[in-house]
């Protein structure tokens, strides 16, 4: 009992399921279906940074915005 698996009182969750391997270990495998099923998508994902970088290649104007202090 180290404290890893606690009970959760949240009304999200996903079954859980520990499945036997060869070996005799077990391997968690976690369902997660019917909560994807409710999950709200992002309509304005933010770009990945590899993608962002390939479309600044052979740019010679650069812009800056501070939004650190845009939300005050």
């Amino acid at each position: 009992d180290k404290g890893f698996i606690r009970p959760s009182s949240s009304p999200w969750g996903a079954p859980v399921l520990f499945v036997k391997k060869k070996d005799g270990s077990f391997w968690m495998c976690i369902d997660y279906r019917e909560l994807n099923k409710l999950t709200v998508k992002n309509h304005y994902p933010l770009p990945r940074i590899d993608d962002l970088f390939d479309q600044l290649q052979g740019s010679s104007v650069y812009s800056k915005i501070d939004l650190r202090s845009g939300y005050h």
